[in-house]
């Protein structure tokens, strides 16, 4: 019995660090934008990629974000 309560534990806090991670990857993605956008010499990146790869970086980070926040708050909220 109190094997299972442990794989229970491990699987919830395995969803935790996931979430986390997830989560602080996707707010590096979009801090590294915000960064190269407001540089002059890295802001020709950005435009070489182009109007559809930016927003495709973009859209992997927030993603990312929500993802990881989804799976923290799973991870973290009481079982029913």
């Amino acid at each position: 019995m109190a094997d299972e309560g442990s794989k229970v534990g491990r699987r919830r806090s395995r969803r935790a660090v996931l979430g986390m991670a997830a989560a602080l990857v996707g707010l590096a993605l979009l801090s590294a934008m915000l960064v190269v956008s407001h540089a002059p010499d890295l802001e020709g990146v950005l435009f070489r990629l182009g109007l559809g790869g930016t927003a495709l970086i973009a859209a992997i980070g927030q993603v990312l974000i929500l993802g990881g926040l989804a799976l923290l708050w799973s991870a973290l909220r009481r079982p029913r």
